[in-house]
Parts: C-alpha cells; structure tokens; sequence
C-alpha cells in the first residue's frame, strides 16, 4: 500500500513539473556517452526517467510477489507435512492403547519426522516394539529417540529400564538405571525402579541404601508405608540368608549392618532373636529382646523372651516380673514367666503363672 502511494506522488509530480517545463518551452537535456551524443527537450528526459522508475518499481514488485508466492507454497506443504504427521501420531497413540502394537509402532515412526515432538513418537513406538517382543526394534527406536531430541537421556533411560523391567532383564535394567542415575542422582521414578531391580536381583544391603533417598523424593509414588515394607522385607531377607549360609557371625554381622531404626523395630528383632534360638544363641537373644522390651512392650516379643536365658536368670525373672505390674492381663507374659521360674526351679511359681495364662486366655476366648 505505501508503495502504490509513493508511486501515485512520484508520478504526480513528474506530471506538474513536466506540465510547467512545457508550458514554458524552454530548456533542454543533452547526453554524451562514447563520441555520441543524444539531445532532447528536458519534459522528454522526465517522461523517460518516470518510465524508467514505474517499470523498475513494477519488476520489483513481480519479484517480491513471486517469492511471496513461493513462500506460501513451502509453508502450505510444511503445515500440510505437519497436519498429517499429526494425524498418524494421533492414530498411532489410539492404536497404542487400544493395544493394535504393530500398526501403533509403524504409525508412529512414520509420523516422527514430521511431529513436533518426535521423542514422544519414537518413545511410544519402543513400548509398542517391547510389547510384541522385537527386541531389535526397541533399540533402533530408542537411538532415533536420542538422536532426534537433545536432552532427553534421562525420559529414554527411564523408557529403556522400564521395558527390561517388564522383560524380567534385571540386570540390564541395574545398568541402564545406575546410568541414568549419575545424570539425575534424586530423579524419584530412578530411585522407584531402582527398588524394584534390586528386589529382584535379591540384593537387599543396596536396597536398605537406597531406601532413604526414597523416602526423601517426592513423586516417586511410593508411600511410606511401602517403604517401611521394603524395609522390613529386606531385613528379614538378609538375616535369612546370612542364617543361612554362614552361621552365628554371619547373623551378628548382618544383625549390625541393619539401620537402627529397623533394629527397634519389634518384628524384625522377633525375627533375630527366633535365628538366635534356633542356632542355640540364648543368651544373645535374651539380651537382644529384653532391650526391645524396655523401649516398647510387645506381646509376640515378650513370648519369645520366656525362651531365652540370661547370664542371671533371676534378672530376667526380675525383669519379667517388673513386666507384670502394668501387663497383668497378657496371657503370654505369664507363660513367659512360667518357663522362667520351672528353669530356676520354682516349680509352685511356675505351675501359678502357666494356670493364670490359662485362665486368662479362656477369659479372652470368652
């Protein structure tokens, strides 16, 4: 618009001035150029340089409007590219959860190179490759991932351990995870799965490690009482082990590597002291469950303490006995107590405390 008005003014003012120079009839232009020369009234030479000015504005303006043409076509074909990307990523996803893999996957890689977001494409054609088993497929799909979009590392890390996860390949999945974690050491769905592979692979002390930075993350999806579940499994499982292959050193010094709060925890000094018993550690055991029971009363534990034996016995029936003046009504600490007293040979005591425990499980049936 403005230069259809600069043209309008220029021409217009061509116009008047070469109107004044003929009316006047004066004046005239004269050109030399290589021994020739040309002459010609001044009113000629304006007319010449005004057309000379409208066909260079008019050859400009061809110009500029072809490009423009042009333009248009290539962002006609890219936005048409695009829609169409769009389209089969849409199918694609459809297809995925719908759970149609191949046609999902194939629908996906297609449409990546022309989504704008090709990571999501190539991360979901993965999933769809994993689920029909193209293990070959996974990986390509994953390398285009991360050559397609910078910074993702940590989203494909996650994808691929996910899939080895749900392969049953844990330790490529441990691999993957320890990868990914060096770049994002407190990412809390790294520490999630990290979790679960370690579960797997049966390798609690890494797990009781890694429990408390869980705890820390938020978002992780795991509540605190899954973690506390964790917890106590894991215990429980490396006494176990340690039980089992290396004996009564083996037990204490699994018993030691636990984290305090875990070895406070009544179930799990249950736990301990029943191996203890079993190896025939008595003494270590009273030691273990009388400290429990001075923190914090607990019926299964107090059961177990009548089957232990103190260096003194008549501590521990001291300490039983002091028990009794605020869980009179606890039918296990009265067998306790009657184990106790037959071991010290106080056959009457004895005979009393099991009768009351009788009695006072009848009671609670009752």
């Amino acid at each position: 618009m403005r230069g259809m008005l600069l043209v309008f003014v220029v021409t217009l003012v061509a116009m008047l001035a070469s109107y004044v120079l003929l009316a006047r009839g004066d004046g005239y232009v004269l050109l030399a150029m290589s021994g020739y020369t040309v002459e010609m009234p001044v009113v000629i030479a304006v007319l010449l340089v005004l057309l000379l000015f409208l066909l260079l504005y008019m050859v400009i303006a061809f110009l500029r409007g072809l490009l423009g043409t042009r333009r248009s076509v290539v962002g006609w074909a890219r936005n048409q590219r695009r829609q169409k990307g769009l389209s089969r990523t849409t199918q694609g996803l459809i297809a995925f959860v719908e759970g149609r893999w191949d046609f999902a996957r194939r629908s996906l890689a297609k449409a990546a190179d022309n989504s704008s977001t090709p990571l999501v494409n190539y991360l979901f054609a993965a999933r769809a490759s994993s689920a029909i088993g193209d293990a070959k497929a996974v990986d390509g799909f994953l390398k285009q991932a991360e050559l397609s979009t910078e910074g993702a590392d940590v989203a494909i890390g996650l994808t691929q351990a996910e899939l080895q996860i749900q392969n049953a390949q844990y330790e490529q999945a441990l691999a993957t995870l320890l990868r990914v974690r060096k770049q994002s050491n407190h990412h809390p769905i790294v520490l999630k799965l990290l979790a679960r592979v370690y579960t797997e692979l049966n390798d609690w002390q890494q797990l009781l490690k890694l429990l408390p930075a869980l705890r820390q993350a938020k978002g992780s999806g795991v509540s605190d009482a899954e973690i506390a579940a964790l917890e106590q499994s894991a215990c429980r499982e490396l006494l176990r082990d340690a039980d089992k292959k290396g004996g009564h050193e083996a037990l204490a010094n699994a018993w030691k590597q636990l984290p305090t709060a875990a070895k406070k925890r009544a179930v799990i000094v249950a736990d301990y002291a029943e191996r203890l018993i079993e190896q025939g550690q008595l003494v270590d055991a009273e030691t273990v469950v009388r400290n429990q029971l001075h923190r914090l009363y607990d019926s299964d534990l107090v059961e177990i303490y009548g089957r232990t034996l103190a260096d003194r016995p008549e501590k521990q029936l001291a300490f039983a006995e002091k028990l009794l003046k605020s869980q009179k009504d606890d039918a296990r600490l009265h067998i306790a107590l009657g184990r106790i007293c037959s071991r010290l040979n106080k056959l009457d005591d004895a005979e009393r405390y099991l009768q009351q425990s009788i009695a006072l499980e009848e009671h609670a049936v009752a």
